[in-house]
């Protein structure tokens, strides 16, 4: 039997790796390099990640979505809500406790380690009277110190599995359409792309706000006898390059 208090922890075997690189390899091949040109690439990259130490320490802490599903019953069911429709404060135990929250999710997280992963990476406070408080409306994974490894992994499988199924999509299947969309300037400021990053932030927010609310209500109206599903959604990234000297256009 699996132990409750420790979360399911995500490892890399060959299989999901060669399933990472496959697409990176496409557009390396359709970019002009052969079979020995793109093997010293990796090597030469591989080279670089041990040797280079990065400023973020990556950690293990289980499944994302489960600390996802955590912050989402937070937001929305009544028992964790104020009379104003906000998250309330809890407390980690007594009735509609974060004890409770957790245990609502059918996770399987002890409540004290989740509740240490959200507060480590500011999801949650806690305030002077021993209550949380939930602090951000999605689950965030980054600190200024460390990454927790599995969300990163899953956002690098998502994007990996996307331009895979484009590129070996048939006219004939039977799968939705799948795509990627960007926006981008080549001429900001370094004050203006904070401004754009809070600015992106701030309204990718109530975006995904937006489509979550469609995820859960068709979530709730799937029919109980089906056995399978497909698992669909949407990530988002900002984009910010290092500092580039422009040459005047002739």
């Amino acid at each position: 039997m699996a132990n409750r208090n420790q979360p399911q922890l995500t490892t890399i075997d060959r299989k999901r790796a060669e399933s990472l690189l496959y697409p990176l390899v496409a557009f390396l091949r359709t970019g002009g390099l052969n079979k020995k040109e793109c093997m010293r690439s990796f090597m030469g990259a591989l080279d670089k990640a041990l040797s280079n130490k990065t400023p973020r320490r990556m950690e293990h802490i289980g499944h994302p979505t489960e600390y996802a599903d955590i912050v989402t019953l937070w937001t929305r069911n009544k028992l964790f809500l104020d009379s104003g429709g906000r998250p309330r404060c809890l407390k980690l135990r007594g009735r509609a406790s974060f004890t409770d929250l957790v245990e609502l999710t059918r996770s399987g997280i002890e409540p004290k380690a989740a509740l240490k992963v959200l507060v480590r990476y500011g999801n949650v406070r806690r305030r002077r009277d021993s209550t949380y408080e939930l602090t951000r409306p999605f689950f965030f994974s980054t600190s200024q110190k460390k990454m927790a490894f599995e969300p990163v992994a899953f956002f690098l499988s998502d994007a990996s599995a996307t331009l895979s199924r484009i590129l070996k999509r048939q006219s004939n299947s039977r799968g939705p359409e799948l795509f990627w969309r960007k926006v981008e300037s080549a001429a900001i400021s370094d004050s203006d792309a904070k401004k754009f990053n809070v600015f992106a932030s701030e309204r990718s927010l109530l975006f995904l706000e937006e489509l979550d609310d469609w995820l859960q209500a068709h979530s709730r109206s799937a029919k109980s006898g089906e056995s399978r599903h497909r698992r669909v959604g949407l990530g988002m990234f900002s984009i910010c390059s290092d500092r580039e000297i422009s040459s005047p256009r002739r």
